[in-house]
């Protein structure tokens, strides 16, 4: 049986400590750890079956997750992994992607991530083409976000077009602090499993998790949804009957206690490892009043000479552990306290930067610390320790002054920025938020306001939309500067929330915002931005009177910018309405329309106003949209272009490349529109969307079905477009599920199954009480309205030849 690593006696002191060279670190998780091992083991082979893993080990604090991690990390260095590990903490919030990121600064040991990508898949790639755009100026922030998340899994991954490379074992410590665009990358990573011997282990406090919506959340679920990769452990303290080995396995060594003893252990403890620990720490140590032992060693033998009646034991974890650290020196407590401000992890670089002590001196102490167990030192080439369990941080910490507290985080916030120039790292929210712990708000102002910009640009919206928070907690007394003033700021919050999905916070914001105390500027575009939200709710004709509203105060302002963002959105509402309601109910259509066209001209003819940017381009593309609607397809190409290149012409995502696929299919270029597709799909494969793969294939259905000329060809596009609709079911994706049953149908349809046909026609439209000629009809009314003149025809045809058979 493993065994945890035994405590000894130290004159040191703080009486006891850990014999760091015993190996293990572990009791009492036998099954667990040997079916991880076999995990590990199956991975490693490349057996049949699925190529990677996820084990995810959840639990009380302290009730033996890190051991287990620890034994499992060893498992699998014996096994030839690669192994990495970070953890997340409160402390990195605003550091979007951070443990992402640190873990592909890891892999990528010290080399930018695109000299890696370009040695993994070649300098001309789409994976380095990838690369680039996450780190892309131009790039919109939810491409950006795409591409930060598939160049993390491309690092990963890569290695795996070679043969003979490693298996890989990353490790995420306290997932309970994720932040959700790490999580997306954790979930991109999981979809492409099938691609190399990669295991994801993670850790996280399971009431910390509980709620539907916390980022390991959808980690999990995306997990499941993949046959025979999930592992879940949930770690629980020890029984009754298991606790006296547990003790005896802590001591290191057999015992001779009376039952009262082991009882009362248990009773306090309540089995968690610990606490147990802890306590046995504390009995091993000399009393403060008596200077009695009550644990001693005696011929190998732990015996127990005390007085259970007045055994005083602290009522938690959190006491006993303050009670060890109660017999630190002072200036050795200073060292930890400063430490644990830092956070978990702490780099040597910046402790000592915040020290008087010289390094020598400071390296002796660190490893006091790592002998008497309070801190482990981490393999990472920026020489960083963690503190051996998280609620020892948490101890010296808490027990810290508000005061105190406060001036540490200001010492912290000094040395990092001196150290900054040093890292590649996202420094501002950092620095941000120990200066906003440190109560300096109008210091940290400018660091969390840069870090929240930073954090929406790259499509970290929820960490965005807290920083941002925190910006205007800090905004008083602040002189602001340039077009920045409290009210732009809360704007730009509402875009963050929105982006984010927080439509309620976002609605709340807008309520004030849209007030007319506000000046026009701002009320213009929280109109604007109330339509949205209006409009995602449901809300169609509240929407239209908000961004009618908006229009009107832009035109009086003669803002070009918020004129056109406006006039973009009743655009595309009023061309919504238009093709949902063509076959359904012609006038209320055709007033539509007329809005619609007049909408996009009038934004179009602004564009060139704009700067380059995701406006402009959405000028453009609407433009686009209406030209190819209405058979100019020479213009609709060049405008797609341009739009494409307005923004970032890397960027292969789906609501770019579709359209224009789309045109140049009916401009009769085929094969350069597949070629388009083809990079939709290759993109959202490499990013993992499942919308965005699905949207690929379902246009890849389309177009092999209008080129189809055999039973083979076409037996082809109907396999994509199932493809397509699983993909689109497996999301619950409703317009794309429609659209694509509307290709099923046409499929049918051109290879003389009209039952079929008719089946899939009625499914997309839920029109169960039309005859089959007016249903065939409202099909190819939509297929107008969207510009698929020669698919609408083909079904014209249809009810043309079932009018002369009837």
């Amino acid at each position: 049986m493993s065994k945890l690593s035994p405590i000894r006696c130290d004159v040191g002191r703080l009486g006891v400590s850990v014999n760091r060279n015993i190996v293990g670190g572990l009791y009492g998780r036998d099954a667990e750890l040997a079916l991880i091992s076999r995990t590990l083991e199956r991975v490693s082979r490349r057996d049949a079956g699925p190529a990677g893993a996820v084990i995810m080990l959840s639990g009380t604090s302290g009730a033996g997750k890190s051991a287990l991690a620890e034994a499992v990390l060893m498992a699998a260095e014996q096994l030839g992994y690669i192994c990495v590990r970070t953890a997340c903490e409160p402390f990195h919030e605003g550091m979007s992607y951070f443990p992402v990121r640190e873990l592909v600064r890891q892999m990528a040991d010290g080399r930018p991530v695109g000299d890696v990508v370009a040695g993994q898949f070649g300098a001309g790639s789409p994976e380095v083409e990838m690369a680039a755009v996450s780190e892309s100026i131009s790039a919109d922030p939810s491409s950006r976000r795409e591409a930060i998340v598939a160049t993390f899994t491309n690092v990963i991954m890569g290695d795996y077009r070679k043969a003979g490379s490693s298996p890989k074992l990353l490790f995420i410590d306290d997932l309970e602090h994720l932040d959700v665009g790490s999580a997306d990358a954790l979930i991109c990573l999981v979809s492409r499993l099938s691609e190399g011997p990669v295991v994801i282990l993670g850790a996280f406090r399971s009431d910390r998790v509980a709620e539907p919506a916390h980022p390991v959340r959808p980690v999990i679920a995306s997990a499941r949804r993949m046959e025979g990769i999930y592992q879940k452990h949930e770690i629980r303290g020890f029984d009754s009957t298991g606790f006296g080995a547990l003790v005896e396995s802590l001591l290191g060594g057999p015992t001779n206690l009376p039952e009262a003893v082991t009882k009362k252990l248990y009773e306090e403890t309540e089995g968690n490892p610990l606490f147990t620990r802890e306590l046995i720490r504390m009995l091993c140590s000399p009393d403060p009043r008596s200077g009695r032992v009550s644990l001693s060693q005696t011929n190998d033998v732990w015996l127990f000479d005390g007085d259970i009646g007045s055994w005083d034991i602290p009522d938690s974890v959190e006491e006993v552990i303050a009670s060890r650290l109660n017999l630190l020196a002072v200036d050795e407590r200073h060292e930890l306290e400063l430490a644990a401000v830092v956070g978990r992890r702490f780099a040597f670089a910046v402790l000592h930067g915040l020290m008087e002590a010289g390094e020598d001196e400071l390296l002796q102490d660190l490893e006091k610390f790592l002998d008497v167990d309070l801190i482990r030192e981490l393999q990472t080439s920026d020489e960083s320790f963690e503190f051996s369990h998280g609620k020892i941080r948490d101890v010296l910490y808490s027990q810290l002054s508000g005061l105190r507290r406060r001036r540490l985080h200001a010492q912290v916030a000094e040395v990092i920025s001196n150290l900054r120039a040093s890292s590649n790292e996202d420094w501002d929210a950092l620095i941000g938020e120990h200066l906003y712990l440190a109560a300096k708000h109008a210091d940290a102002f400018p660091y969390l306001l840069r870090a929240a910009r930073n954090a929406q640009a790259t499509g970290a919206s929820s960490e965005a939309a807290a920083l941002f928070g925190k910006v205007l907690e800090s905004s008083d007394g602040v002189v602001f500067g340039g077009d920045d003033s409290r009210a732009s700021i809360q704007l730009e919050l509402v875009n963050a929330c929105l982006s984010a999905s927080e439509v309620a916070d976002a609605g709340r914001l807008l309520s004030q915002l849209t007030g007319a105390e506000n000046p026009a500027s701002i009320r213009a575009v929280a109109l604007g931005l109330l339509g949205d939200v209006l409009l995602f709710e449901g809300e169609v004709d509240q929407a239209l009177e908000a961004y009618e509203e908006s229009r009107r105060l832009a035109e009086a302002l003669d803002d070009t910018e918020a004129l056109c963002q406006v006039l973009c959105d009743l655009a595309e509402l009023h061309g919504r309405q238009y093709e949902r309601q063509a076959g359904i109910s012609p006038t209320s259509a055709e007033n539509h329309r007329i809005q619609y066209v007049a909408h996009v001209d009038k934004a179009f003819a602004m564009h060139g106003n704009l700067a380059p940017g995701p406006l402009r381009a959405r000028a453009l593309r609407n433009k686009a949209k209406l030209s190819r609607v209405s058979g100019d397809l020479s213009v609709a190409e060049s405008l797609y272009r341009q739009a494409i290149d307005t923004v970032d012409s890397r960027v292969a995502s789906h609501r770019f490349l579709i359209p224009y696929a789309k045109t140049l299919r009916r401009a009769g270029k085929a094969d350069e529109a597949l070629g388009h597709i083809e990079r939709v799909i290759s993109w959202s494969t490499q990013v993992g969307s499942a919308r965005s793969q699905a949207i690929g294939w379902q246009y890849k259905a389309t177009f092999l079905m209008t080129l189809a000329k055999d039973d083979e060809a076409f037996s082809e596009a109907n396999a994509t477009a199932e493809r397509a609709l699983r993909g689109h079911q497996s999301i619950g994706y409703v317009q794309g599920i429609r659209e694509t049953e509307i290709v099923l149908g046409e499929i049918a349809l051109r290879t003389g199954d009209l039952e079929c046909a008719l089946e899939w026609f009625t499914s997309a439209t839920d029109a169960r009480d039309l005859v089959r000629n007016e249903l065939m009809e409202v099909i190819a009314i939509e297929l107008d309205a969207n510009g698929e003149e020669d698919r609408a025809a083909l079904i014209r045809d249809a009810i043309k030849a079932e009018a002369v058979t009837a």
